[in-house]
């Protein structure tokens, strides 16, 4: 599948091209937007898009002298980008658990929040 640039919104188009390759050059999430002038939150959910709607090879990485984001080149990129999203889905599955115990014991109601793909 070759991937068409012009399937991106103008936004879209504008973070992917401050993207650098490798995770050695990852740019921060606060450095991508202050030279788009976009909100942090907007930057995160924009690569996200990228990634999952686009399927385009975007890593991150959360390492205090290397973090943010990249396009992954490698092996080495793909274990530095996913290394850290395995002990963060747990944590959010242990949040989850707690969070259906508690409203089982305070509020007697079962809650089962499930995973959607």
């Amino acid at each position: 599948m070759v991937f068409d640039i012009k399937q991106l919104t103008p936004k879209e188009q504008l973070i992917l091209s401050l993207i650098p390759t490798g995770h050695q050059q990852a740019a921060s999430r606060a450095s991508l937007a202050k030279l788009t002038g976009l909100p942090e939150r907007e930057v995160r959910e924009i690569i996200s898009g990228l990634v999952v709607k686009h399927g385009l090879p975007i890593g991150s990485c959360t390492e205090p002298t290397v973090g943010g984001y990249f396009i992954i080149q490698d092996e080495a990129d793909l274990e530095v980008a996913t290394r850290h999203l395995l002990p963060r889905a747990r944590a959010i599955i242990r949040r989850t658990r707690a969070l259906e115990k508690i409203a089982q014991e305070k509020f007697s109601r079962q809650l089962k929040l499930v995973l959607e793909d």
